[in-house]
């Protein structure tokens, strides 16, 4: 049945939906088999690429291969609609004609179909494109399928994203899909691939994207960014081949992320405006997080650079001071992007600056030996940045003065951004700290230039704290030696003493054995007391003194330790025994006969203990017990302590208890007498040996000093059984 309506005809033809008007083709069985077509209007003739009268009055079978239209196999839909008259729709995505349709079906009379096909693929998209953003989490973003998804919206033959480098000078190709071997082909051509090369942006480009979003450009005019010849474009174009070219760019808050270079394929010009643009300004939310993430994390890092460095610049040894610098110039290196750091310190005195600490990545020439006395008036520039307390942020060291000082010499270096930031000890600048950029510029952000900022405190804190300890080590150093000098004084002077005492004391002994009456007796007596107790005195301070210069020698030689025990309780048994006291002694059974000591030594830190014993013991008794333990078949340790029932020590007096010169408390010095020398003497004597000494005391109970020395022995000189005596009446322990 022929539509012969001109209006209708009119209407139809003038359509922007597709029509065919086709007749049912049943077989021998009353199925459906194949289409008569009748008519086609002009938009199917677009949609298809068919002309009207190659398919007019031609079964659809006989067209199969040239229509997307033939592609539904199942005809089931066809041959209801047809027998039934209800109208009925669905949508196909066509391999042939790369488009998304949506038919609708109806029949005006039986046996006969009315089709009108829609081209939704720009809807479609539009819905692919959002659920693909929405599907998008934070991370790196695919951009191969974002070029992928571009190229298949636009039906380009080839789609490049470049993004924006940080110093917003240069563009990177970072994905590319189709034009399948053409990239090699122009690699080949100029000499280097145009995806692995950074680009100079192109200002006029780029304002104009701010501007429109989208800008279309005839293909002689654009492929790449700025910097290739008329030579090369041609080769290009002899490659490419491309149609209109389509720049979309990727902007967010009016700073250009990157952009996509859409190239249509030859003839061909791009149409797909509405599409691209949605989809960069996704493609632009999308990228701005993840930059914006990107950036987070960097910033996290770096604040973890800096509370590592913290924690170590806290506790790091003066000698380490050096290295633990370097390495965290190599740390903040990392996060700071940077290819040089370094430290400069300023003379202000001498009115120079000097590179005191530099760190290189590999490539990167040092400048450190170059830059020890640079005169302040080069260095002006910086200088009066720093004095303010200000950094110096230069992102790109090209936009300087030409033939100024700092551009020749930053550019010298090959620098092509930096940033300085001073030193401040207080309101003064002692020097600055510095972060050179020389693969590629960078831009640091103002979270990024506050961290850095607070490295640069660090340092100077660090600085701070090592001219206070470097201080106290001199003041520490002038003191020993002045110690050092007083003790050689004391010790010549105690000589000089003891040579006219040692006169008095011995024509004192010699007038004790001339006939006296008791008056001149007891006189006698008092001047002979007095004289040994300074004598006991000047020999605790030349001990002393010969301790802190260093100038006691040990001697030891194989020594009768019991003997040495029992002359030694045998000079404290007087003492004792005018105080009524018990004294006595243990000696375990494995102690060593003998053992390789210093006899003068050890006796005088026992009879330093046991005449502190008995001298603030008021009643009851000095106990001395001697132990052993074996370190191996030739060394061993002995142990002593002195226990006493005295007036014990409190925990508060214990600090001054190892101090020369002092008593626990001054009353004690004025009721009992001494020096204050005897115990630090025996601590000094007994550490020199190689052991230590210790002590427990409860006050108002009593006290007892312990310590042990290393000594060689020989086993078989350990006796058997147990060894103990007693003196002033006490009972024998153990008896």
């Amino acid at each position: 049945m022929a539509m012969d309506s001109s209006d209708y005809r009119h209407l139809i033809e003038e359509a922007s939906f597709g029509f065919v008007y086709h007749k049912l083709v049943y077989d021998d069985n009353g199925n459906v088999v194949d289409f008569h077509i009748l008519d086609v209007n002009r938009t199917l003739e677009e949609f298809t690429g068919l002309k009207k009268e190659d398919v007019v009055d031609k079964k659809v079978s006989d067209i199969f291969t040239l229509s997307g239209l033939a592609e539904l196999d199942d005809l089931s839909l066809f041959e209801e609609v047809a027998s039934t008259g209800n109208r009925r729709d669905y949508e196909l995505h066509s391999r042939i004609l790369k488009r998304w349709l949506r038919v609708e079906i109806q029949s005006p009379q039986k046996g006969y179909l009315c089709t009108f096909v829609f081209d939704i693929t720009r809807e479609k998209m539009i819905a692919e494109t959002s659920r693909y953003f929405l599907e998008q989490k934070l991370g790196e973003p695919d951009y191969q399928r974002l070029t992928a998804t571009l190229l298949e919206i636009t039906g380009a033959s080839c789609v490049m994203l470049n993004m924006v480098s940080p110093n917003e000078k240069e563009i990177e190709v970072v994905a590319s899909c189709g034009a399948s071997g053409q990239f090699e082909k122009a690699a080949e051509a100029l000499g280097f691939d145009i995806r692995k090369k950074k680009w100079l942006q192109d200002r006029d480009l780029v304002d104009g994207l701010l501007q429109k979003g989208i800008v279309r450009i005839p293909a002689e005019e654009h492929l790449v960014g700025v910097g290739l010849d008329e030579k090369q474009l041609e080769s290009l174009r002899e490659v490419f081949r491309p149609g209109e070219i389509a720049i979309a760019g990727i902007v967010r808050d009016d700073r250009m992320l990157g952009h996509f270079t859409i190239i249509m394929p030859e003839n061909q010009q791009f149409k797909s405006d509405t599409l691209v643009d949605i989809f960069r300004r996704q493609a632009g939310l999308i990228l701005d997080r993840n930059q914006a993430e990107d950036q987070l994390q960097h910033q996290s890092h770096l604040q973890e650079i800096l509370m590592k460095i913290a924690s170590t610049y806290i506790n790091v040894p003066l000698g380490e001071m050096e290295d633990t610098i370097r390495r965290s110039l190599v740390e903040l290196a990392a996060f700071a992007r940077a290819d040089r750091v370094y430290i400069f310190e300023y003379d202000w005195d001498r009115q120079f600056c000097r590179n005191t600490h530099e760190w290189c990545a590999e490539g990167v020439t040092p400048q450190v030996d170059q830059l020890q006395r640079v005169p302040f008036e080069l260095m002006m520039p910086l200088i009066e940045v720093h004095k303010t307390g200000k950094p110096l942020d230069i992102p790109d060291v090209s936009t300087l003065p030409d033939g100024s000082f700092l551009r020749d010499h930053l550019m010298a270096q090959d620098i092509k951004s930096l940033i300085t930031l001073p030193l401040m000890k207080g309101k003064k600048c002692i020097g600055f700290v510095g972060f050179d950029s020389v693969s590629e510029h960078y831009r640091y952000t103002e979270k990024e230039k506050t961290l850095l900022k607070l490295f640069a405190e660090m340092l100077v804190n660090m600085k701070k704290r090592f001219e206070l300890e470097n201080q106290l080590v001199i003041e520490k150093e002038k003191a020993q030696a002045a110690n050092k000098t007083k003790s050689e004084f004391l010790a010549n002077m105690s000589h000089e003493l003891r040579t006219p005492l040692n006169g008095i004391i011995g024509f004192t002994d010699l007038l004790e054995a001339t006939p006296m009456n008791n008056i001149q007796k007891m006189y006698l007596e008092n001047v002979s007391i007095s004289a040994n107790v300074l004598m006991g005195i000047i020999n605790d301070i030349l001990d002393f003194s010969r301790i802190e210069a260093g100038r006691i020698q040990l001697h030891p030689v194989r020594t009768d330790l019991i003997a040495l025990v029992e002359q030694t309780m045998a000079i404290m048994e007087y003492q004792a025994a005018k105080k009524g006291l018990r004294i006595f002694y243990e000696i375990q059974p494995d102690f060593p006969r003998f053992a390789d000591v210093d006899p003068v030594r050890l006796k005088q830190v026992l009879m330093n203990l046991l005449n502190n014993a008995v001298k603030f013991t008021e009643e009851g008794e000095v106990e001395l017990t001697a132990g052993f333990e074996a370190i191996d078949s030739k060394n061993g340790k002995l142990f002593f302590h002195i226990r006493d029932t005295g007036i014990g020590i409190t925990e508060e007096q214990r600090s001054k208890l190892f101090q020369a010169f002092s008593q626990v408390d001054s009353s004690i010095s004025r009721r009992f007498g001494g020096t204050g020398l005897g115990l630090i003497i025996s601590s000094q004597l007994v550490e020199q040996m190689g052991g230590s000494l210790g002590m427990e005391s409860a006050f108002g109970v009593g006290s007892t000093f312990f310590f042990w020395i290393p000594a060689p022995y020989d086993p078989e000189d350990i006796p058997v059984g147990e060894t103990s005596g007693n003196t002033a009446g006490s009972q024998k322990k153990g008896s």
